[in-house]
């Protein structure tokens, strides 16, 4: 007797670190809080965590449009396309639309996905001690899980939260449903959204 066991239909989930320089980063963090003196917390009509969502320009400013964030956007769209690489396209990216996000002691942001996007990314600016990483949400639900699991495999894990890490930008499916949970800390947890197509 011969069994195959595979995995079907896998996500993935692409990391690269030390993408700006400390110094560069320190530039975008400066830029960041004079944009936040001009659009103060931002845009949280659309979200459900409303109040409680971090402090951002979506909707209000694209950070395509900031010549200080052409360089984060370039290299992430090489990233982009080298994670591309992995789905069989062989294709170029270009950055649609981007922003900033501040988040505070315990704001957070629900499951979402990015609607008509094809690669989103997130880098990370500053990640104070405390702060959370991007959950992320198992693409398929079965409506009855295996009974009694002991042991955690990649094959019965709901959710997988991509720790967070100064320098670093993840790249993912725009479909694929993501969160940043409430935690407590101090400081800033900021960040850079970016999608692609």
């Amino acid at each position: 007797m011969t069994k195959t066991v595979m995995d079907i239909f896998p996500s993935g989930l692409y990391a690269e670190h030390d993408i700006l320089t400390p110094e560069e980063n320190e530039i975008l963090i400066q830029k960041i809080h004079s944009m936040r003196e001009e659009y103060g917390v931002g845009n949280t009509d659309d979200w459900y965590s409303g109040v409680y969502s971090p402090d951002n320009c979506f909707k209000l400013l694209c950070l395509t449009q900031v010549s200080e964030f052409k360089t984060l956007i370039d290299k992430v769209k090489t990233c982009v396309e080298d994670y591309a690489r992995y789905y069989g396209s062989m294709s170029k990216y270009e950055c649609v639309n981007g922003w900033y996000n501040i988040y505070t002691s315990g704001k957070y942001q629900e499951f979402h996905i990015h609607p008509d996007m094809i690669f989103s990314a997130v880098y990370f600016l500053r990640v104070p001690d405390g702060a959370n990483g991007i959950t992320f949400k198992r693409p398929m639900h079965s409506m009855l899980p295996p009974k009694n699991v002991q042991v955690e495999t990649p094959w019965n894990q709901e959710v997988i939260t991509a720790p967070p890490k100064e320098g670093t930008v993840v790249i993912f499916r725009s479909d694929l449903y993501h969160s940043v949970l409430p935690s407590n800390f101090k400081s800033e947890r900021i960040t850079v959204a970016l999608n692609y197509k």
